[in-house]
């Protein structure tokens, strides 16, 4: 992508890695999304958003997977002059061919970016609905939580909700258990996150009764100070009160992971076994933005999966 406009970037591996991946040392959710500037820098023109989307599908390939629900925010793709929809189109574009190359499903849930201004969220929600029959199946509020809670977005999401799509919130990551239970309560159908949730069993409940997937993401967590460590990672806390847990890399580049590094880790700190991937898998299935034909066949492709390990 940096060669499309000329361009440099490290040619030393590490040192590139350095420059786009978050350590563990991360201090907050603040720097950690520091880290997105230069990679959206190199994400402004049609034909670099085309090659990241067909990149996403490829790298999801080679990672195994075989469905794909991934999200982007197009209002940062519009600083040379693109528009929103234009951005959410060349993604899409991208999206499309590595689908048709690499064989993975994928569909897109849009994200507006929380510290922009509320108006330009509505536009991007407004926008990524005339893209249903392309492959956009939901919405999402990404960014700065810390600083711009739930309540503050309300009129943007009652927006998006009216457009008939979908949402998943990022809640409970940088800001309090609070914002999860206006989140639920504005009507998200998905959690992203909501690692604050623990220590808090009615907002727990409450999640468990709107049945709403919590969508978690260990390493990103660790790395943004989500969490202190891995003891502090609520994984077995949310298991054991029978909430809906999907697994999930946050983001691939700037956390330096994939989904297959995420269940080993998880495998490794927490003993996860095959039967509880599998239901993890099963929860991600079940809370996807599609239909429940399409759900039936990936379920048998994961208990086709399921036979061969065995």
């Amino acid at each position: 992508m940096a060669a499309v406009v000329g361009k440099s970037l490290p040619a030393d591996d590490a040192a590139l890695r350095e420059l786009v991946t978050a350590p563990i040392e991360t201090v907050s959710l603040i720097d950690y999304l520091k880290r997105f500037q230069v990679l959206t820098d190199l994400m402004q023109t049609p034909e670099q958003l085309e090659i990241a989307g067909y990149d996403m599908v490829h790298t999801a390939a080679k990672d195994g997977l075989i469905y794909l629900e991934t999200r982007f925010a197009p209002a940062i793709f519009t600083e040379q002059g693109l528009s929103i929809k234009e951005a959410i189109n060349h993604v899409l574009i991208g999206l499309h061919r590595g689908t048709q190359e690499f064989g993975v499903p994928v569909n897109a849930i849009v994200c507006a970016m929380r510290d922009r201004p509320l108006a330009e969220c509505i536009e991007v929600f407004q926008t990524a609905a005339q893209f249903t029959d392309q492959g956009v199946v939901g919405l999402d509020f990404a960014g700065d939580e810390y600083n711009h809670p739930t309540h503050d977005l309300t009129a943007a999401i009652t927006a998006g909700l009216a457009t008939g799509l979908p949402f998943t919130l990022h809640a409970g990551e940088a800001g309090p258990a609070s914002n999860v239970a206006e989140a639920l309560e504005l009507g998200a159908s998905r959690i992203g996150h909501g690692v604050h949730m623990s220590g808090h069993p009615k907002i727990i409940a409450q999640a468990k009764a709107a049945n709403a997937p919590i969508e978690m993401c260990l390493t990103s967590n660790l790395q943004t100070k989500a969490v202190t460590g891995y003891d502090d990672f609520p994984l077995s806390e949310f298991l054991s009160a029978g909430l809906c847990v999907t697994i999930n890399t946050d983001d691939r580049t700037v956390s330096d992971v994939d989904l297959t590094g995420e269940f080993m880790a998880l495998h490794d700190h927490y003993g996860l076994d095959w039967s509880l991937m599998e239901q993890l898998t099963l929860n991600a299935i079940n809370g996807a933005f599609i239909s429940e034909e399409e759900k039936t066949a990936l379920r048998r492709q994961v208990q086709a999966k399921e036979h061969v390990n065995n």
